[in-house]
């Protein structure tokens, strides 16, 4: 993204109504889950067989769904996570 593509962004953003913004937000940060959810398939596909896999995948969502209580992300859901490195 240029400089110039950044500002004509953020002055949009600034012209929106306070629920615009969140709703506008929560689907910035549900689009970055799934991204990430992505790399993670694409990696247990690589790593994992696919009876692994797919217990993974079933864990995952128990722990969102049913621990996190979240069915849909959104940013409220995630606030002060922050992106931790695998270490690898």
């Amino acid at each position: 993204m240029t400089e110039e593509q950044r500002r004509r962004a953020f002055q949009k953003v600034k012209t929106y109504s306070n629920n615009k913004f969140w709703s506008w937000m929560n689907f910035i940060h549900s689009r970055a889950y799934a991204k990430a959810e992505q790399h993670y398939l694409e990696a247990m596909d690589i790593v994992l067989q696919p009876k692994q896999k797919k217990a993974v995948m079933a864990k995952a969502k128990e722990i969102r769904e049913q621990w996190d209580g979240m069915v849909t992300v959104t940013l409220e859901d995630t606030e002060g996570s922050e992106l931790q490195s695998l270490g690898v």
